[in-house]
């Protein structure tokens, strides 16, 4: 059955849940492994007001759209195949998303969507949340505009409009998102990669 959720917490889209059992597989183990590799350098994880932040995706062949990591699951240091769930259809202008799986989609999908249409060989899309690197590449790099509010229509929009004017490297700011960012890439580790390696030229 396929419950329309009301907007509670970070999300800000009608999500519309159906529940059914977690998948496994090769995409699963990526994405558990790469959601780690983000968690130790503090690019996922809970802000000190005790909110998650930060969230994965893929695109896995015959199951498409995408598999998206949960609403809330930034606060846990590590997650499980029952914290992804299949992100199955989504419409802008109505502000709703569709989603199967062991729990709710994650406040960000949205802007996942909007990087898999904008893209279509995309395999994967990462949202993660650092103030230095916030800062130091906003406007320097492709940057959305500032007025476009995340888990919004807006965000999506915007994230479409800048995917249209190039962003060749895979790396993006959220300008209307304090401290997120967004990679892609044509799989998990092309994505994840380009992160840390940002990270690292930041920081080190």
């Amino acid at each position: 059955m396929v419950v329309p959720q009301p907007e509670t917490g970070s999300i800000l889209f009608d999500c519309r849940w159906q529940e059914a059992p977690a998948t496994s597989g090769p995409h699963m183990q990526r994405l558990l492994h790469w959601r780690e590799e983000l968690y130790k350098l503090d690019l996922v994880g809970m802000d000190e007001r005790g909110i998650g932040f930060g969230n994965l995706s893929c695109r896995v062949e015959g199951h498409e759209p995408f598999f998206i990591s949960g609403t809330g699951t930034g606060c846990k240091k590590r997650l499980s195949p029952t914290d992804f769930t299949q992100v199955t259809a989504w419409n802008y202008e109505g502000n709703w998303l569709e989603c199967r799986g062991p729990c709710r989609a994650s406040s960000e999908s949205l802007s996942h969507a909007a990087v898999y249409e904008g893209r279509p060989q995309a395999r994967a899309v990462i949202h993660v949340h650092h103030p230095v690197m916030w800062q130091a590449l906003y406007m320097r790099i492709p940057t959305t505009h500032p007025q476009a509010e995340a888990g919004k229509p807006e965000m999506a929009w915007a994230i479409g409009h800048l995917l249209d004017q190039g962003c060749e490297d895979g790396v993006f700011v959220m300008g209307g998102h304090q401290d997120g960012l967004m990679a892609f890439g044509v799989d998990l580790e092309e994505a994840g990669q380009r992160l840390v390696d940002c990270f690292h030229r930041l920081m080190d």
